[in-house]
């Protein structure tokens, strides 16, 4: 009986609201990875707004979800996503202040990065690399060196991939303002006011681009150590600026903000029907193919949990 309780679960999770506390200007992704990061599935609950910081969870759980890049599989681990949700822009002086999740050995995967803006429409369903593929990388945590912050690009299908691995105080155990100085041919990183690294190139991206933050488990993070999880990943505030103006701040106060706090839930299927057809959402949204072989393998159970106990009899000739 346990084993269709879980096949049920699994098959038709239970229908419910998303409580990422996330005003308007960001959007939680719910959906698996990419297939160079395919561990986890990124659900809307394991982001929150919470003592004035974004709280980015990853948890060693069971959660089915899909992409548009990959099938709807059972994973093991469960983390969180967000990105802006439509603001984008071209050069300026991005800043947050962050800790980040995981720790020494533990296969966490933390970054914050940006991407072009011409994954933006796609990146909640799963990116499928129709577009620039121009990528910058703030802060990103690789083989869980938490005493490392990659600060790296890659641009025109990865044949340009210029950065640096700066040294700093654990990441996992301390806050640290990161800073990126984006102008046209030249990027500027800094850490606590410290300047890390610098990319003088006439390749360093030149389109509008987005910022995105998560954790991912394992693969550039190393093997997972499923003892040291959950893993928790703060940001305190995000801030843009152009020159003196500031165009894009979130200290994630919901006091703060002009945008009231609500959920937002990005699906492969989204929908703009009010919640009381969430129930059918989730079971339109499942490919036919994947509702047959649930339904087969429900039968199944069912008509094998009710058999009467064999004879335990003599031993068979």
């Amino acid at each position: 009986m346990r084993n269709l309780w879980l096949i049920a679960l699994l098959c038709f999770p239970l229908p419910t609201r998303a409580q990422t506390g996330l005003n308007g200007q960001w959007i939680a992704f719910k959906r698996a990875s990419a297939p160079n990061s395919n561990l986890q599935c990124f659900k809307p609950n394991n982001v929150s707004v919470s003592g004035g910081n974004l709280v980015i969870t990853t948890k060693s759980e069971l959660a089915v979800c899909s992409s548009i890049d990959l099938p709807f599989t059972i994973y093991h681990y469960t983390s969180g996503f967000v990105s802006m949700r439509n603001f984008n822009f071209l050069y300026g002086t991005v800043e947050f202040r962050a800790k980040f999740g995981g720790g020494v050995n533990t296969g966490a995967w933390p970054v914050v990065w940006m991407a072009d803006a011409s994954c933006q429409a796609s990146d909640p369903t799963g990116t499928d690399d129709n577009c620039n593929g121009q990528e910058i990388d703030i802060a990103e945590i690789l083989h869980s060196d938490f005493t490392h912050v990659n600060q790296q690009i890659h641009v025109e299908n990865f044949s340009h991939n210029d950065g640096c691995n700066a040294s700093t105080t654990d990441t996992n155990q301390n806050f640290h303002v990161y800073q990126l100085l984006w102008s046209a041919g030249s990027l500027v990183f800094k850490i606590d006011g410290v300047t890390t690294c610098t990319i003088i190139q006439k390749y360093v991206p030149n389109a509008p681009m987005y910022l995105k933050i998560d954790n991912f488990v394992g693969k550039f993070g190393g093997a997972v150590n499923d003892g040291s999880l959950p893993w928790t990943t703060l940001v305190d505030y995000v801030k843009v600026t152009q020159g003196s103006a500031v165009i894009f701040e979130d200290d994630f106060d919901p006091k703060d903000t002009n945008q009231p706090p609500k959920a937002v839930i990005a699906t492969p299927s989204s929908s703009n029907r009010s919640d009381k057809s969430l129930g059918l959402k989730i079971f339109w949204g499942w490919p036919l193919g994947a509702l047959v072989l649930c339904l087969v393998i429900l039968s199944a159970m069912i008509a094998f949990s009710f058999r009467g106990p064999r004879s335990s009899g003599g031993k068979g000739s």
